[in-house]
């Protein structure tokens, strides 16, 4: 049971830390004030619109997802939605850190692509679901 808490906890805590990609998009506030909200790789090819949309459209697939994740854990929703749900939340993250790795501080992009891979490969290696905590 208190496995499944933690489990819980971190993927709602990791879904949760995604908001800071969407306020730090828009320039509300920056975890990392050496972000501009700017893509290295999107924005100067396809502009600032466009790498917004991109970067608001990862950012709010990972939080969603990863809170529905963790929804999941705790019996809110069915488990049936777990692969589906671990294999596109986990690419969004991925995909948002590849596109903004400053958009983080260094510790928190460290942690956010351990849960990503972690989640991944739980999945996709092991057949990993949260049934198997009960086990």
């Amino acid at each position: 049971m208190v496995l499944k808490i933690i489990v819980g906890v971190v993927l709602a805590a990791h879904g949760i830390g995604h908001s800071i990609g969407l306020l730090g998009m828009f320039k509300v506030a920056a975890a990392n004030p050496a972000w501009d909200g700017e893509s290295w790789l999107l924005t100067g090819p396809a502009g600032t619109t466009a790498t917004q949309t991109v970067g608001v459209l990862l950012w709010t697939v990972s939080m969603a997802g990863f809170v529905a994740l963790a929804a999941i854990v705790f019996g809110w929703l069915p488990e049936t939605w777990w692969v589906p749900l671990a294999i596109v939340s986990s690419l969004a993250s991925l995909a948002g850190v590849l596109l903004f790795p400053v958009a983080f501080p260094t510790f928190s992009t460290v942690g956010a692509v351990a849960v990503d891979v972690l989640v991944l490969v739980a999945t996709l290696a092991f057949h990993w679901v949260p049934s198997d905590l009960a086990a």
